[in-house]
């Protein structure tokens, strides 16, 4: 369920992080296919509705922090010189001739391969795309988190429903009426 929720507020991030109003009313409207799909599994719903209070009082704080972050880093490009445009990205090709060209003519540094300073060069075109994939990755291992966090409170919910409530009714039992 937890991620399930963060994917609805992954969809609209941008325009929702900024309100926790907002976050909250998204994180309990995405919650509501996952009721109906309960209802429609006669699943007991003390379990959904200590769940569904779990998951409203923890993930709208915690993806709006993390969340926060990655969005304004977004917004910037992520720190990108000139947003990677190919006039940065042939600056970084020429400075990764440079560096891969002094590494091996500098006698101090052992790299004495003629081809360094181009596989430098070639793997600078690509710094652009490496920053970003870095910070994204970051992001989703932090979304992640939140799930396993989730996770290890789910015990706690469990404590607290009955075994009574998750049986179903026998027939002719008083809770069926």
């Amino acid at each position: 369920m937890t991620l399930q929720v963060l994917e609805h507020l992954e969809r609209i991030r941008a325009r929702i992080v900024g309100d926790e109003a907002l976050v909250l009313a998204e994180v309990k409207e995405a919650l509501v296919p996952i009721r109906k799909a309960y209802e429609e599994s006669q699943l007991p719903l003390p379990y959904y509705e200590g769940l569904e209070q779990e998951i409203v009082g923890f993930v709208p704080g915690e993806w709006r922090s993390v969340a926060l972050g990655y969005t304004g880093k977004e917004q910037r490009e992520f720190g990108l010189w000139r947003g990677g445009d190919p006039v940065a990205r042939i600056t970084y090709v020429f400075v990764g001739l440079l560096i891969g060209g002094l590494c091996v003519e500098l006698p101090f540094i052992p790299i004495w391969e003629k081809w360094f300073p181009f596989l430098l060069a070639f793997s600078a075109w690509w710094l652009p795309n490496a920053q970003v994939a870095f910070h994204k990755r970051r992001y989703a291992r932090a979304l992640g988190g939140i799930s396993v966090k989730m996770a290890k409170l789910q015990p706690q919910l469990e404590g607290r429903v009955r075994m009574e409530d998750l049986l179903l009714p026998e027939k002719g039992d008083p809770r069926e009426q």
